[in-house]
């Protein structure tokens, strides 16, 4: 065999064994990492990473995991899936004690057993096949300890419609409501030397309530710091502030009242004295002084205040005043 073409098939065959070598450290080197598929808290992220060990997973994803908290590894068509039970708080009631532990596990039984707490299937409410729910109260009846249980109506729930047509502190039906049905479960409890006593310790809705519809009329009324409150009529006026500090007054009013805050100086012609008011921005007051010399004429009223920042804050500036009442 000429001895160029053995040198040339030499050449192929390094030439093909670098292109295997080449393209396997290429392969190697863009191999991603294992897809798994994290579900926590109702949510569902998906993360590659190397790590085997699910709690390393989740911490390094970001997702704190508590110590009574429980991971399960599952299989699925994207991949690994890693599922994170929280553990919730469970209430055991035994007598008079009760005594609160996290359990993750799914139902009544499972989470007692897991407490190292013996029961009797027939002794425990609810039953121990119940999933268990965040606070369940877990009841464990002692010798002499009864369950007992009545169907009853539950109230009828109202929504009310505030309706500014029809007069304040008057009520118009439009739809009529429908008691529920509940089942009350209840407990009596035996304790030496004392009378047996019954408490309860479920409610079960068996029937859902329908609610009654009521117009209750908000007309000729107004929202105040101390709820809502009817008017007769509204003035609109100055108001402009003042303290004890403003002047060289004695601290009483013109009709003898001590100068306080939710006094207001008025025109006794416009407002009469002791009438009893709500003005935006400062509250419910009550009309009982007329300003120095009876200064306050009109549509004016003079606001007391606790300082005299207070006062300059207020300024003036026009207000509705709520004359309060029928």
């Amino acid at each position: 065999m000429p001895k160029n073409v053995t040198v040339f098939r030499r050449t192929i065959l390094i030439a093909i064994m670098f292109v295997i070598l080449f393209s396997g450290h290429t392969h190697l080197g863009l191999a991603e990492a294992p897809v798994t598929i994290l579900k926590f808290d109702g949510t569902e992220r998906t993360v590659t990473t190397e790590l085997s060990d699910p709690r390393a997973v989740f911490k390094e994803a970001g997702i704190a995991v508590g110590q009574a908290d429980r991971i399960e590894e599952k299989t699925s068509g994207r991949g690994k899936m890693l599922v994170l039970k929280r553990a919730v708080p469970v209430i055991v009631v035994r007598g008079d004690s009760q005594q609160k532990f996290f359990t993750n596990k799914d139902t009544v039984g499972e989470a007692l057993k897991e407490l190292n707490i013996r029961f009797n299937k027939k002794r425990v409410y609810p039953a121990a096949d119940t999933p268990v729910t965040d606070n369940v109260e877990i009841h464990i009846l002692n010798k002499g300890d009864t369950l007992s249980s009545v169907e009853a109506d539950s109230e009828i729930p109202v929504k009310y419609i505030d309706d500014e047509n029809i007069p304040y502190g008057q009520e118009q039906l439009v739809e009529q409501g429908k008691a529920g049905k509940v089942k009350v479960v209840k407990k009596s409890v035996v304790s030496t030397g004392k009378a047996p006593k019954e408490v309860e310790i479920a409610r079960e809705v068996l029937a859902d309530p329908k609610y009654s519809v009521i117009r209750r009329g908000i007309g000729m009324s107004v929202e105040t710091p101390e709820g809502r409150k009817k008017y007769s009529r509204i003035i609109t006026a100055e108001a402009s502030a003042y303290t004890v500090h403003c002047g060289t007054g004695t601290g009483l009013t013109s009709i003898g009242l001590v100068a306080a805050r939710g006094i207001v100086a008025v025109d006794p012609r416009v407002i009469p004295y002791y009438t009893k008011m709500y003005i935006p921005g400062y509250g419910i007051a009550i009309a009982g002084d007329t300003g120095a010399g009876g200064a306050i004429r009109g549509n004016r009223v003079d606001l007391f205040m606790d300082s005299y920042e207070e006062a300059i804050n207020w300024g003036r500036r026009n207000v509705e005043v709520y004359i309060l009442g029928d």
